[in-house]
């Protein structure tokens, strides 16, 4: 996914009308596509945010998640990453953001739903073995 995720518009669009529907609070759910031959996402999966301070923090309810994976498990896709908003901007990972990743491999796409943007994520793992920062990648359609 170092060189991009391929996103089609449609898929953009129901991010950001969800990101609009949600406000004030943060939306969120998941991305499920394919990664040969390059990553490319097919459908979204939408959760409910579970977060006890769904205005300012997301959480992806672990049921979707787990159902996800189940369902996944024979069909040749995976998930890819997972997106929420951030109803007043920016389009960009947070300090909390940051704080909450865990995994190299999973893209974080980010709304803004004021400024009708999405912009997509990978955390780039530190010398210490952390994460240490997102690097911001290409969503190609």
């Amino acid at each position: 996914m170092r060189r991009g995720l391929h996103l089609a518009s449609d898929l953009v669009e129901t991010m950001l009308q969800a990101a609009r529907a949600a406000g004030p609070e943060e939306c969120c759910g998941l991305i499920v596509g394919t990664l040969d031959p390059a990553p490319r996402a097919l459908r979204l999966v939408p959760s409910q945010n579970t977060h006890p301070e769904p205005r300012r923090f997301f959480e992806i309810d672990p049921k979707v998640q787990f159902d996800t994976l189940r369902r996944l498990r024979q069909s040749g896709e995976t998930i890819l990453g997972h997106y929420h908003s951030h109803p007043a901007g920016p389009a960009r990972p947070s300090a909390r953001d940051l704080a909450e990743a865990n995994d190299p491999d999973l893209a974080w796409l980010v709304i803004d739903p004021l400024a009708g943007e999405v912009a997509a994520f990978l955390p780039r793992i530190g010398d210490d073995g952390k994460i240490a920062e997102f690097r911001a990648i290409p969503l190609l359609g």
